[in-house]
Order: structure tokens, then sequence, then C-alpha cells
């Protein structure tokens, strides 16, 4: 690997990362936690409070390990969720610019894993990409290049400043990869995806199309060519890896291109951002040399203006490391074995998820149940909506479903009755939920119902209404007649 030739480079120039795709993509992902804040918080309450859909106890009757690692459960109180999301807030804007990089970048995932499994049924996929990016990236000089971190001579990491190669920027790439491989297997596994049905169903559920998706409903054989165009791309990710220079920045480009695509037509969460912050650093150098270029300018005309104002310089550079020099240099030493630990567990667990290698005794956890299906191995075949009916303190009946005025009768646009993302995946597996969940839901509705119409409520009746997409029939699923608490 040293002398540029061999085995060794050929390797290091598929597993290497260029340190400006790392600085890029530390960018995006500090920028990225700031959006995902920023959206959260309109549900802070409803969703991160005791006053909300899960309530501590029910959240500890649930998920009794999740409860206790959560910093979020420590208070069901407004002021307390509010703290948090202000400081992660903070420290995603530290992570952004670069300032005490990699204790930003830990900081930032324990405050996101924390979060997460505060309410795990409002996540989707792309909570968990960006998750899992975030994980490793505590690994990589993400401080290297484009960062305040690099301006102070204080960077995250040893060597130059060109190619990052080792455990690490191979189990980032690899995880990448696994995502697109380990669905391609499911969805090949899936009779309506290998018939080209897939994608055409996906588009007639409401609750999922958005922008240009209701219209692209309208063009079945198109969506039949994206079902095995999206198939094809899921098959051939591997060239991620195997490919290099311009032919490797194309295929970046396309899948890029595609997650466009899908942010476009369908509201899928974090998805299509959290993807684009893993294929970032798949960009090779050749592609970073004229990015570097073109932001050249604006890179030193930032630097003058700082060197201009030395006080400000001064408070920005971090004056020097937080954490002992005895234990970074363990770090430094443990870190190998970490990130190809990381490496080995993630291609054991996307194998064991396929049926390639068996689940291991006593697991925590079901890989199958946690790896990457979306939409695999079967799309949905319905759509439905909720209806929520009240009964106020003085015996007339209203309607407190929060979102949307519904009625046994279809809207006249479902997805319309998810107000967001989240939630729509809330609702949209709370008829499967056990009956703690549900009754956690009818109790917000009390509450939400009583501001809407100040008027206390004293029971609600709950019903699920599903439309079959190939025939229209409507089934109502009965989710039980409710007290309101106090009752």
């Amino acid at each position: 690997m040293d002398d540029g030739s061999g085995v060794g480079a050929t390797l290091a120039e598929r597993v290497g990362i260029d340190a400006r795709a790392l600085a890029a993509a530390r960018i995006y992902v500090g920028l990225l936690l700031c959006v995902d804040l920023f959206l959260r918080a309109r549900d802070l309450r409803a969703f991160y409070t005791d006053s909300g859909v899960l309530p501590r106890n029910v959240h500890a009757e649930l998920y009794p390990t999740l409860s206790r690692v959560s910093l979020h459960t420590l208070s069901g109180e407004l002021w307390w969720q509010t703290l948090l999301f202000v400081v992660a807030f903070v420290v995603a804007l530290s992570l952004a610019v670069g300032y005490r990089t990699r204790l930003s970048t830990a900081v930032s995932w324990v405050l996101l894993a924390s979060l997460q499994t505060r309410n795990y049924y409002v996540l989707n996929g792309g909570d968990k990409v960006l998750l899992v990016v975030l994980f490793i990236a505590v690994f990589l000089p993400l401080g290297r290049r484009w960062s305040l971190d690099a301006r102070a001579g204080r960077s995250t990491f040893d060597g130059g400043d060109g190619q990052v190669v080792g455990f690490g920027t191979a189990a980032l790439l690899t995880q990448v990869v696994l995502i697109y491989a380990t669905n391609a297997v499911f969805k090949v596994r899936s009779d309506a995806w290998m018939a080209g049905d897939a994608v055409p169903r996906i588009f007639q559920v409401e609750r999922f199309t958005i922008f240009l998706g209701p219209y692209l409903n309208e063009f079945t054989t198109l969506l039949v060519a994206i079902n095995w165009l999206w198939m094809a791309m899921l098959v051939a990710s591997p060239l991620l890896l195997l490919t290099r220079r311009w032919l490797r920045a194309g295929l970046v480009a396309l899948y890029l291109g595609a997650h466009l695509a899908m942010r476009l037509t369908m509201d899928l969460g974090l998805f299509a951002e959290a993807m684009w912050a893993g294929l970032l650093v798949f960009l090779p150098p050749v592609v970073w040399d004229r990015v570097e270029a073109a932001v050249m300018p604006l890179e030193t005309g930032l630097s003058d203006w700082l060197d201009d104002r030395p006080r400000l310089d001064e408070m920005l550079r971090p004056a020097g490391p937080v954490v002992p020099a005895r234990f970074r240099r363990g770090v430094a030493r443990a870190l190998p074995v970490l990130t190809a630990t990381i490496l080995v567990v993630g291609l054991l667990w996307q194998a064991a998820a396929v049926g390639v290698v068996p689940t291991p005794e006593n697991s925590p956890a079901e890989p199958k149940d946690h790896s990457w299906k979306l939409f695999a191995p079967n799309p949905p075949d319905g759509d439905g909506w909720y209806v929520a009916t009240g009964e106020l303190a003085s015996g007339t009946e209203v309607g407190v479903y929060t979102h949307a005025d519904t009625s046994f009768d279809r809207p006249a646009d479902v997805g319309e009755t998810y107000p967001n993302a989240r939630w729509r995946k809330y609702l949209t597996d709370l008829r499967f939920g056990s009956d703690h969940r549900i009754e956690a839901f009818a109790a917000y509705l009390c509450r939400s119902g009583a501001e809407t119409h100040g008027e206390r409520i004293t029971e609600v009746e709950l019903t699920f209404v599903y439309e079959a997409i190939e025939t229209g029939d409507r089934t109502r699923h009965d989710l039980g007649t409710y007290r309101c608490p106090g009752e």
C-alpha cells in the first residue's frame, strides 16, 4: 500500500475516502441534524413528553431497556425536552463547522440515539441510516479539512490531508452498500417486485405520495420501468465499491439522482437525505479537486476575514485537547480493533438478516426485523385513515382526530390526514400495536380534544378504515372505546 502499487493500492483506492469527502459529509450531517431537530420540534409535546402519545410509564412497559438508556426519559416535562433539543442543535452546529469535531460527533450520536429510543414508533429507515453513519463517523477524521479544528492545527487524525484509509472507511462504505444489497435480496424474493408491480402499487398509496407523486401515478408503464431500474440499481450497488475515478462518480450521481426523485415524489422521512450523506463519501478525489477549486475563493475569503479579526479567530479556535493525552493514545491504539469490529459485525448482521448465516442464540434482536427492507418483501396493498369520535361532558358527539376532519367516508386526499412522515409512521403501525399503545393514543386524543373544544371529553371511540388498492373494498377496524383519564 505504501509504494502505491499492487493489491494494497488497489484496495486503498476502493475503500479509502478523500478527506474533503469526509469534510463535506461532516458539514452536511451537522446541518441535517439541525433540520431534523427543527422538524421534530413541531411535535415536541406530542411525541416526547408525558402529555403526548407515549408517556414514560407506557414507554417503560413497552421498551423497558430503551427507557433506561435514553436521556430524554429523565423527565417527561416539555422544558427538559426543549433543553435537550437546544443542546443537540448547538452540538450539531459545532459538528458542521468542525469545532472539536470528534467530541461533537460523539455527543451528537449520543443525543440522536437517546432521542430515537425515546419514541421508537416515529422512526423510519432514514433515521436508522443517519444513526449508523454518525456512529461510524465517530471513528473517522471528519475534522481534517474545512474545519475550525484544521485551522487551529488540531485535526483529529494522524497523517496528511489526502486519502483516509482504514477499517473505519471500509466500514462506512460497506455499510452504505449493504443497505442497498440487503434490500435487493429482500426484493428479489418478492413476487410483486419481480413482477414489476411494486412501484405502481406504492404510488397508489396516497399517504406516501407528495409533490410529483400523484401526477406520476397516471403513467403505469413509466412506473413499471422505474421498478426495474431501481431493482437493477440495488443489485448493482456493489459496483460503488468496485469502481473508481469518474466511473464511480457517475454511479454516485445516479444513486443521488434516484434519491432526489424519491424526495420529489414520496414522503419517506429522512431516507433520501440520510442516503445522500452516505453517498457523499464515495465521491473520488477527481471530483473533490474540482469542488475545491470552486470553493477556494470562499475558503480564502473566510480565512482572510478571520485573520482580520484576531479576537474572534482566537475565540473560535479550540484552546487544546479536552481529553487527557494518555487516554487519546489508548484510543488511537484501539481504533483499528474497534473499527474492524464494526466492519465485521455490520457484515454478519446483514448476512444474518438475509439468512446467509444463522442468527446467534440469545440474540437481543432479530436481524431480519432490523434490516434495510423499504417496501420489501411486499409493498403495501391498501391505504387507510383514522376516525376518532369523542363525547363531550355535555353529551355532544364531536370528532377528535387531531389532524383532519375524518369520517367513514373516504377523504378527498388520504395523505392529508397524516400531517408528516413521523405521524404517518406512528399511526400506520398503531392498529397493530399493543393495548397500552392504543390506550395512550386515546388518552392523548382526550387531552387534545378537550383543548380544541374547550370542554372535557368523557370517552373516545377509535376506528381505522382500511381500503384495498385493487378492489376499493373498505374494512372497519374497531380499536375500542376508551374512557378518558379522570373518569
